[in-house]
């Protein structure tokens, strides 16, 4: 039975980028689990619902820092203290945002004052959501762009701060973005990717940023790209920051070719993003993932694609139809041959990736196919605590998040559940993603090895019979490299495919054969 300790530090604001590293660093040093968040209204409920409330939880207000550790009983004290030195470690300050100490910039205001030349005037902001309302409002107020990686807004505050910005001529790219690069300069998670003409607007971190690896490996490259967060696209926030990205991209002399990556858009808001691609001259390259149909944007001659790889070969063959794309491969791989019978498991950093094969998947296979993201093409999985047939989780939902950072800074909860995938009955083969870039975890590839190494102990070497099935998600410039981590993951013998779309390709494709009643094609 785990111990659990907590704690409360009064007046202790840090920001919601220091928590998740503090959490990280002090789970890894002690291998307890750490959470560490303000104490919202939000967060205690988070605390709450996960069992790692504690004495004073209740009374806190959202200027106190809450802390509580669940392991064993004999770690508990290493850990209390490594916890303690890495707050007395931190040099930032302990005062709530707006009461200046010394001379780093504490307000949005202040900074905004201190800003000298040219320098992108963009405020990234990374708070609790109670917080980010606020700042946000003052940054877009003082004529800033507003990269706004903070989630827990509501619908009703997004649309607010999107249509502030609106009226601002400003951008707000977010709530909930992981990525963006803005004048070559790489924004939370995004990798590190050579100037080139491309520009992307996206509603998803993590299909931004292995849309844009895929252009930097064809050589392309990306001149602009906006998240303009997971909501952007429904009905209820209509495409405002979407539109607005767009935009830019549609006037900026750099930018030869559109593209956009949608997650479950409104029939309303697609309109208007028809609307305005027909009132400019750039080619557009589409992906909607999650959308039952796209017959609109097929009517209107918009290349429409089915996957990030097939996004990403579109451009090339629009901007530079000579151009050699081998590097990245084709979206449909020759189907293999030998037969593969048994369930398909996908474990994911992100809800791109998993929608992206789980939408493969479904087009192969004839067996219903699990998903723990609503999507038109699958069955629900409720909480994705047990998986079940074919099934695909997202690991970044909130059901595996509570209280722990998230899998891309720390994919050891992701990497347990590749694991525990590879020992459970009847399963064929595991695919999961490999995704770097600024902010991820180090050595993923090693994580993925190790997880291999304890399934077989765990099975008594069963599950070296299970195919495991990767793709990296990043460049040759992230740290660590693309091909260190290719280099990790072949020689554990894992199957690695160029993109995550055709790691799905090849893992349903193979099990496919072994089905009574194999699909044929990839057609919806």
């Amino acid at each position: 039975m785990a111990a659990l300790r907590t704690f409360v530090f009064p007046c202790r604001y840090r920001d919601s980028a220091f928590l998740m590293k503090l959490s990280v660093q002090a789970g890894a040093q002690t291998n307890v689990e750490v959470s560490a968040m303000m104490g919202t209204a939000r967060n205690k409920e988070l605390l709450k619902s996960s069992g790692m409330s504690g004495e004073g939880f209740d009374m806190a207000g959202p200027e106190d820092l809450l802390v509580a550790l669940r392991g064993q009983a004999s770690r508990l004290d290493r850990a209390e203290a490594v916890l303690r030195r890495l707050l007395s470690q931190d040099s930032s300050p302990a005062a709530p945002p707006g009461e200046a100490d010394g001379d780093a910039p504490l307000t949005i205001m202040q900074a905004e004052r201190d800003t000298r030349g040219d320098a992108p005037r963009v405020a990234f902001l990374s708070m609790a959501g109670e917080y980010a309302r606020y700042e946000a409002a003052q940054a877009l107020a003082a004529g800033l762009d507003v990269v706004l990686y903070s989630d827990n807004i509501s619908l009703q505050d997004e649309r607010a701060l999107k249509e502030l910005a609106l009226r601002r001529g400003r951008l707000l790219a977010g709530p909930g973005c992981g990525a963006a690069i803005i004048d070559g300069v790489p924004l939370a998670f995004a990798n590190r990717v050579r100037k080139g003409s491309v520009g992307i607007a996206a509603t998803s971190g993590t299909g931004l940023q292995e849309a844009s690896c895929l252009l930097d490996r064809m050589g392309l490259g990306v001149s602009q790209a906006y998240g303009t967060g997971g909501r952007d696209m429904q009905d209820e926030i209509g495409g405002i920051s979407t539109l607005t990205a767009f935009s830019r991209l549609a006037r900026d002399s750099a930018t030869h070719l559109i593209a956009i990556i949608a997650k479950n858009p409104g029939e309303a808001t697609r309109r208007r993003l028809l609307d305005a691609v027909r009132r400019q001259q750039k080619p557009v390259v589409l992906l909607y993932l999650g959308a039952s149909d796209t017959n609109m944007e097929k009517a209107a001659g918009i290349p429409i694609a089915r996957s990030l790889t097939e996004l990403a070969l579109l451009a090339a063959r629009t901007l530079a139809p000579l151009l050699d794309v081998s590097c990245v491969g084709q979206p449909d791989l020759p189907l293999p041959a030998a037969r593969l019978p048994g369930f398909l498991r996908g474990v994911f950093s992100g809800s791109t990736l998993c929608i992206e094969a789980a939408e493969t998947a479904s087009r192969l296979l004839a067996s219903p196919v699990r998903c723990n993201i609503p999507l038109p093409c699958c069955q629900l999985l409720p909480d994705g605590a047990e998986s079940a047939g074919h099934a695909f989780l997202d690991m970044s939902a909130a059901a595996f998040t509570v209280g722990r950072a998230h899998p891309l800074m720390a994919p050891e909860h992701k990497f347990d559940r590749v694991t525990q995938e590879l020992v459970a009955q009847n399963v064929a083969a595991v695919m999961t993603d490999i995704v770097l870039g600024c902010g991820t975890a180090p050595n993923q590839a090693a994580l993925l090895v190790r997880s291999m190494d304890q399934a077989a102990a765990l099975s008594h070497g069963r599950s070296r019979g299970v195919e495991v099935v990767a793709s990296v998600c990043g460049t040759e410039n992230d740290s660590p490299s693309r091909s260190s981590q290719l280099a990790i993951l072949r020689q554990a013998g894992v199957r690695v495919l160029g993109s995550n779309a055709q790691a799905a390709v090849w893992a349903a494709s193979r099990i496919a054969r072994a089905e009574k009643r194999p699909r044929q094609g990839h057609d919806r």
